[in-house]
C-alpha cells in the first residue's frame, strides 16, 4: 500500500481481502480502519478504497440502528470502490445526531456527528484520496434520517444523499439553502419507521425509545419546497417477483433546480429492496421487495451527479 494510505489507516483482514479480489475481480481494493479523535472521542469508519485513489468522489453510507458497518456494507454489496470510488462506512457512537429528540425535548444523541463527519472528510481530502465536492450521503432507517440533517445543517459537505425507510425527525425544522439531489426510498407497511409519522418502534414495545418522525409525505414537501419542485410523474414498475408481497411506484419530481425521485414500495417494510430478507424476520420488519435494487438505483443516481449529469433527473429503472 503506498506510503500515504499506510498513514490514513490501518488495514485488516488481509486474507479475507484476497479472497473478496479473487471474487470481484475488477479493480482491487485496500480496506481499512480509519480512527481520528473529535470532540473527546475516538471515531472510527470502515474504509474501502482502490490503492491508487486520486481526488475520487465518495460515498458515505450510514448505518441505521439495527445493525452496524460491517453488516449493512454486507447487506448492501456496494461496488463503487471497484470503479474508484472511495466508499466510507462510518461508525455512530450510538444512534446518529440527527435531529431526534427525546420526551424532554433534548437530544436524542448528543455527539457532533456532523462535526465528526467532516473531521472524515477533510481528512480523506488533505490525504489526497477524495474529492470534497464529490462527496455523497446515503443511510437506511436512522443513517436516513443523519443524511437528511446533513442536507439541511451542513449543505456544503455533500452533493447529494439518498435516503431509505427513514423520515425528518419530529419537529425538525430544515434550514433553507441549496437545493440538492435527493432519492428517497419508502415501504408503506414499515412498522418501524411508520410513514404515517410517530414513535419509531410503532407498535413494538421490544424497540428502545428512540424518538419520533414525521410523515413521508411532510418529508417529501419539504425537500420538493426545498428542491424547487412541482409536482411528480409517477408509474408502476414491472412486479417481477410477485412472491414478495409487494410492488414499486416510481415517483419523479418536475420542475427541481436539483433532482428528486422517490420510490414508493407498496407493501413493503423496514427493509432495503433487492437484498437477503433481514434476520429479524418478517413479522419484525416487514417484505423486502425484489422488483429493483435500491443499491443499484442509489449507485445510478450518485454516478450520474458525479459525473455532471445532476441537472437531468435520472430515468426509472427498467
Amino acid at each position: 500500500m503506498p506510503h500515504r494510505l499506510t498513514a490514513l489507516f490501518r488495514p485488516i483482514a488481509v486474507a479475507a481481502l484476497a479472497l473478496a479480489c479473487i471474487a470481484r475481480p475488477a479493480m482491487a481494493i485496500e480496506t481499512g480502519i480509519l480512527t481520528l479523535a473529535h470532540d473527546g472521542l475516538e471515531r472510527r469508519a470502515l474504509v474501502d478504497m482502490a490503492p491508487n485513489a486520486e481526488k475520487a468522489p465518495v460515498l458515505i453510507a450510514l448505518h441505521g440502528g439495527l445493525a452496524g458497518p460491517y453488516t449493512v456494507r454486507r447487506k448492501a454489496r456496494v461496488t463503487l470502490a471497484r470503479e474508484g470510488w472511495v466508499v466510507v462506512w462510518p461508525f455512530a457512537i450510538d444512534d446518529w445526531n440527527d435531529g431526534r429528540t427525546d420526551w424532554r425535548g433534548r437530544p436524542h444523541d448528543d455527539a457532533d456527528d456532523i462535526g465528526f463527519l467532516r473531521r472524515l472528510i477533510d481528512r480523506l481530502a488533505d490525504a489526497g484520496v477524495a474529492d470534497p465536492e464529490r462527496v455523497f450521503v446515503a443511510g437506511p432507517s436512522i443513517g436516513g434520517i443523519m443524511a437528511l440533517r446533513l442536507m439541511c445543517d451542513a449543505p456544503d459537505l455533500v452533493a447529494g444523499i439518498a435516503v431509505a425507510i427513514a423520515a425528518f425527525a419530529e419537529d425538525y425544522e430544515c434550514r433553507q439553502g441549496p437545493a440538492k439531489p435527493v432519492l428517497f426510498i419508502h415501504g408503506t407497511e414499515d412498522d418501524l419507521v411508520p410513514p404515517g409519522g410517530g414513535r419509531i418502534g410503532g407498535w413494538n414495545p421490544l424497540v428502545a425509545e428512540r424518538g419520533n418522525v414525521m410523515a413521508v409525505d411532510r418529508t417529501m414537501e419539504i425537500i420538493a419546497r426545498r428542491n424547487g419542485c412541482n409536482g411528480f410523474e409517477a408509474r408502476a414498475l414491472p412486479d417481477r417477483v410477485p412472491s414478495d408481497g409487494s410492488t414499486v411506484e416510481f415517483r419523479r419530481y418536475d420542475g427541481c433546480d436539483q433532482p428528486l425521485v422517490h420510490f414508493v414500495v407498496e407493501g413493503g417494510g423496514h427493509t432495503w429492496p433487492g437484498s437477503s430478507p433481514s434476520g429479524l424476520g418478517e413479522r419484525i420488519v416487514g417484505a423486502t421487495n425484489q422488483d429493483f435494487s435500491a443499491t443499484q438505483v442509489v449507485q445510478d443516481f450518485f454516478r450520474a451527479i458525479a459525473e455532471g449529469d445532476s441537472a437531468t433527473p435520472p430515468r426509472r429503472p427498467q
